[in-house]
């Protein structure tokens, strides 16, 4: 199910993109700096030290969003033979299996809980329904296939 951790890693990451690109903007800025004060006159270069602190500052906080991107989970679906349209097909399966879709429709609005729980018993008796009725055409076609 998509749970509120999935949706905690999905705001790191976005977080974190946001990050990497502060730190690339911080990296380009660096070689026109300049310095506003209170009058919004003075403009003035910054030392050579200082300078290689930002880019040093910048190269590590973007290795370091970098790293984290391993250590986050998530899903991905591996291109093969040049067809993104087979693996987008692949990823809508795996998300219609999972019930992403229809769980982040759900969650878009508030539920009243009288509400849940009306719906949670509906979908409880169609999967009880829906078993029975597959157990029944299991045994028809047993029995077909016994001769019957």
């Amino acid at each position: 199910m998509f749970g509120l951790s999935s949706i905690r890693r999905f705001s790191e990451r976005t977080l974190a993109t946001a990050n990497v690109a502060a730190g690339r903007r911080l990296m380009s800025n660096v070689g026109d700096y300049k310095v506003a004060s209170d009058s919004n006159t003075a403009t003035e270069a910054p030392s050579a030290d200082e300078t290689e602190k930002r880019i040093q500052f910048a190269y590590g906080l973007s290795s370091m969003i970098n790293n984290m991107g391993s250590s986050v989970e998530g899903r991905s679906v591996p291109v093969i033979n040049n067809s993104p349209a087979s693996a987008y097909g692949r990823l809508n399966r795996i998300l219609t299996e999972n019930k992403v879709r229809t769980e982040l429709r759900l969650r878009h609005r508030y539920e009243k809980p009288k509400y849940k729980r009306q719906r949670l018993k509906r979908e409880s008796h169609a999967r009880l329904f829906k078993e029975e009725v597959r157990r029944k055409v299991h045994l028809i076609m047993k029995m077909r296939n016994w001769g019957m």
